[in-house]
């Protein structure tokens, strides 16, 4: 597995799930499939243009302008 560096840009709780949107700062052309997470899993994602949009059914503990935990499988 590959550190992807990335940052986190924004936090929005909706009720009981959480949208985190995460910025990859390197260039990555894989896909959402080749990613690994941290500790805490997001319940789903998606990936466009080196950004993500994750949801979580559990506060993941990280604010805005944190490093995000990311790995590629590659």
């Amino acid at each position: 597995m590959n550190s992807l560096p990335a940052k986190v840009v924004a936090i929005e709780e909706h009720g009981v799930q959480y949208r985190v949107v995460v910025q990859i700062t390197a260039k990555y052309r894989g896909s959402f499939n080749t990613l690994a997470f941290g500790e805490i899993k997001p319940y789903s994602g998606s990936l466009k243009d080196g950004r993500l949009d994750l949801l979580y059914y559990r506060d993941p503990g990280l604010n805005a302008g944190d490093q995000f935990p990311l790995w590629t499988l590659h």
